[in-house]
């Protein structure tokens, strides 16, 4: 079940992503961590707090970066979680392989990316 269940979370997530296009409106940076911990702007963040501000950045226009840290094929809970809650709120999401986020920065300004 849990499979099927990451396969289906893993195509709504890529349904979501904005890959191609520039945020619009504010950016909230989200990084999970392998130890668990989610990350918002940097800061420490507990789940429960995180789905009113997705909620606000939905409304206003703005866009989730999403980074998980490690390889492992499978997200910790915590990042099924928020991916239910991306899911859920219907957030837009770019994901990015880099910690610091700067592909996705890098996007934002301009700046053509080697091996684009």
């Amino acid at each position: 079940m849990i499979p099927r269940t990451l396969a289906a979370i893993l195509l709504v997530i890529g349904g979501l992503s904005t890959e191609q296009a520039f945020a619009a409106g504010p950016v909230l940076k989200i990084s999970v961590l392998m130890s668990g911990v989610v990350l918002v702007n940097g800061e420490r963040a507990m789940l429960p707090l995180i789905e009113p501000e997705l909620v606000d950045l939905k409304a206003r226009g703005g866009e989730v970066w999403y980074f998980r840290e490690g390889n492992a094929v499978y997200p910790n809970a915590n990042g099924l979680t928020l991916f239910g809650l991306l899911i859920k709120h219907r957030v837009p999401t770019s994901l990015t392989e880099k910690a610091d986020f700067s592909d996705l920065e890098q996007r934002e300004n301009g700046v053509p990316q080697a091996g684009r």
